[in-house]
């Protein structure tokens, strides 16, 4: 397995195709944070998520994970334990000390209690978004 930063422009497809499968909606290339990690195995790309980073702060917002419907999930697994482990170190990396994310996904929620010891912080939540374009 390989992590790598990932690069909006190449990455792009990939990232609308996975998105298209989950049937999640697209996000606008130039909505995507610079900065953000995709996992390959055996060349294949297999999952992705992203960092913003809130400027003049150490607040991070990880965003956009998703991965290839059409991966084994035994091979998902691990590939999305190393892009989030990457998307911390990263984090670290650029001095941020708080990491937040929301997800419907339950199987997400398990993941992140489970294996990278994030704490639930709200629950019930909506969330609003309003397309200034």
């Amino acid at each position: 397995m390989i992590a790598r930063p990932w690069d909006r422009d190449k990455d792009y497809a990939t990232l609308v195709k996975w998105w298209t499968d989950w049937e999640f909606g697209t996000v606008p290339k130039e909505c995507l944070p610079p900065s953000g990690i995709v996992v390959s195995e055996d060349g294949k790309d297999i999952c992705a998520g992203g960092l913003y980073i809130g400027e003049g702060t150490q607040f991070g917002f990880m965003e956009w994970i998703v991965t290839d419907k059409s991966a084994e999930p035994k091979t998902v697994h691990k590939c999305l334990k190393l892009c989030i482990d990457s998307i911390m170190t990263l984090a670290k990396d650029r001095g941020i000390k708080l990491v937040y994310t929301a997800t419907k996904e339950q199987a997400l929620h398990k993941r992140y209690q489970k294996y990278h010891d994030m704490v639930l912080t709200e629950s019930n939540v909506k969330t609003f978004l309003r397309d200034l374009d």
